[in-house]
């Protein structure tokens, strides 16, 4: 995969992203967390890009275990900075509904999917 693929591959999902969750923000129970919604996209847009950096990087290493060991590392990373992220949010605001976790669980399947499918990609790097 390219560097310039996967920016045309992430403004696409970042747009179609961006369109959900306003679209979203539309239904007054998702309304108030709008703007943490958008917030979160931005972060997903930009671990993203560093996903893609390091495991590019990692995919051209002669070590063949690097990009796997990338991978475990910065998938544990996402997860336990989501955690971070929604109980913070909640312990930070005290939302008035649970509905806030809703758009921010689809943008993080949404980007999930995705570097799912540019590490895939990338994997296939070393195989050339």
């Amino acid at each position: 995969m390219s560097h310039r693929n996967f920016f045309i591959q992430l403004g696409g999902v970042s747009l179609v992203t961006f369109i959900l969750v306003f679209a979203l923000s539309q239904y007054p129970q998702f309304q108030p967390f709008q703007v943490f919604s958008y917030i979160s996209t931005v972060c997903f847009i930009l671990f993203s890009l560093g996903m893609y950096f390091l495991s590019y990087r990692a995919a051209l290493s002669p070590d063949k275990n690097l990009f796997l060991q990338q991978v475990l590392g910065t998938t544990f990373m996402k997860m336990f900075l989501c955690i971070v992220v929604i109980v913070g949010y909640f312990e930070l605001t005290h939302p008035i509904s649970k509905m806030y976790a809703v758009p921010f669980l689809i943008v993080y399947l949404i980007f999930t999917i995705f570097e799912t499918y540019f590490m895939m990609k990338l994997s296939k790097i070393k195989k050339q």
